[in-house]
């Protein structure tokens, strides 16, 4: 079998080929999938190399992105740990991949001479020697100067030396905040404070589509089930024909779709039917477990993907008001006694029909964390603002951190999402002036205490996450890597803003 396999969307195909004969001439064996037989059998052809070979190289693009077989591939590799992720295209990686660290070839002109190659090539090889990879580290910035003795260099003369020295040392000494920080963003991770009691993410959610990613169990009571034939599958009108359509008789029984392959990633799409009708149900809630970590990210489309991580527990998601809808199901299995005509090893499509009166879909996930995407079909018009629509519960969300950043799989170093920006304002020491935060700026808050989320929205019109916050936070910064400002205030602001203090401000032009 071969030691290197190639991962990679269909539509990329010119540039695998080009890095499969590559490796090829460095004298490596290298698997993709032209090498498949006619007549072999695609997915187990397909499992078996992916299981053989000791090296997987992930070819991350929008295309690969978007493609189911690409992401379970991935997470096989990443599973087995010989996954190398090769980033083709910037922001291409998807959620659940951004803290695995990739080579960038953004610039690769498909020499095996190019800086990239050699790079990738000494990767593979330590991988297929059982070696350690030494790749760059993130950057880190370093803590700013102060800058409040600027403030003193005006004292007047008249103020004696003892004042000038205590307010002096003061200005050395700092205090840990009461912010309120409002921010537009296309991220957001945090992770909700412990021993607390489960806690309500969002509030019921109308949706156009709904993927759910590493799902455990999926279970429905429709008055109908259908399934369509994959033969019959229109490519001209992307779309089944009525035709394809096989009514299952379900007699009342509760259906049930369980992950049954441990190769492929489970995962279900749940969208309108083939009407096209503006929302497919509604997403009742998400609870949240103790200490589960949340990442949110926001894309052009105004698609939400959330991922979320919890030490114990698995989540629990249901859905209701529905009527009839499409579920696209990978890597899944339907309960016994259903008579389906083909096999399931395979990606179907079902219709969930309820005639009489609204129903529920209630899934599980697999393990201690899934991705979740969720569409709202809304248009529009130009020219007009619409309404952000909420995606926080009506009470606040108590959290323990807080990060906005990404990490760059290219470089390793924590970026902030493109458009961030936002205020910080002072609720103690009060009288503090607020600090706007830059465009494309970092903002860092840590130690906090008391700390909780209050709103999240999405703007639909700027594509953005809208986020409020506010505690206390013993570590605050903001500004570039080259030029970091820290924006906790010292023991002499708390005394200059006070209220008592204000003659003495006066007097010396503080």
């Amino acid at each position: 079998m071969k030691e290197v396999f190639i991962s990679y969307a269909s539509e990329d195909r010119p540039v695998a080929q080009r890095l499969a004969a590559a490796l090829e001439q460095s004298g490596l064996s290298v698997w993709w999938d032209r090498q498949i037989q006619v007549g072999s059998e695609w997915d187990k052809t397909i499992e078996d190399a992916l299981a053989a070979a000791k090296c997987v190289v992930v070819l991350w693009t929008g295309h690969a992105k978007n493609s189911r077989w690409v992401r379970a591939e991935a997470r096989e590799a990443l599973n087995q740990e010989k996954v190398v992720p090769v980033l083709l295209e910037a922001n291409a990686i998807p959620l659940a991949f951004t803290g695995i660290q990739a080579l960038c070839f953004l610039g690769w002109n498909g020499s095996s001479g190019s800086k990239e190659f050699e790079i990738l090539f000494s990767v593979i090889q330590a991988k297929l020697e059982g070696r350690s990879v030494e790749l760059p580290k993130a950057s880190s910035t370093k803590a700013s100067v102060m800058g409040k003795l600027v403030a003193l260099l005006g004292i007047k003369a008249m103020v004696g030396g003892i004042l000038a020295l205590l307010l002096i040392g003061s200005s050395f000494v700092r205090v840990a905040p009461v912010i309120s920080v409002h921010v537009e963003t296309a991220r957001i991770e945090f992770s909700v404070a412990p021993d607390l009691d489960d806690k309500r993410l969002t509030d019921a959610l109308p949706f156009g589509t709904l993927t759910v990613e590493n799902v455990g169990k999926l279970s429905v009571s429709p008055d109908r089930l259908l399934v369509a034939d994959p033969a019959d599958y229109d490519m001209a009108s992307d779309s089944y024909p009525p035709k394809a359509w096989l009514d299952l008789p379900i007699n009342g029984r509760t259906v049930q779709f369980a992950a049954d392959r441990p190769s492929i990633s489970s995962e279900i799409t749940i969208e309108t039917t083939e009407d096209k009708a503006a929302v497919a149900g509604q997403l009742d809630g998400i609870v949240l477990t103790d200490e589960a970590v949340v990442s949110m990210e926001v894309s052009n489309d105004n698609a939400l993907t959330w991922l979320i991580r919890t030490k114990q527990g698995r989540q629990r998601v249901v859905m209701s008001g529905i009527h009839a809808v499409q579920l696209l199901e990978t890597g899944m299995k339907a309960s016994s006694g259903l008579s389906i005509p083909f096999p399931q090893d395979q990606e179907l499509t079902y219709q969930i029909i309820f005639e009489h009166k609204p129903g529920t879909i209630e899934l599980f996930g697999q393990d201690q964390a899934f991705v979740l995407v969720l569409k709202e079909k809304q248009t529009i018009p130009t020219g007009m603002k619409t309404a952000q629509q909420k995606f926080i519960s009506r009470s606040v969300l108590p959290i323990q951190a807080v990060d906005f950043s990404w990490q760059d799989p290219g470089t390793g170093e924590r970026q902030s999402p493109e458009g961030f920006s936002g205020t910080v304002e002072y609720l103690s020491p009060q009288g503090m002036p607020s600090v706007s935060i830059e465009k494309n700026a970092f903002l860092t808050l840590d130690h906090l205490d008391h700390f909780e989320i209050t709103s999240i929205s999405v703007d639909q019109e700027n594509h953005q996450l809208v986020v409020d916050l506010k505690g206390q936070a013993g570590y605050v910064k903001t500004g570039t890597a080259d030029n970091p400002q820290d924006l906790r205030p010292t023991f002499f602001d708390r005394i200059r803003y006070s209220p008592l203090f204000e003659p003495v401000r006066k007097l010396i032009g503080l």
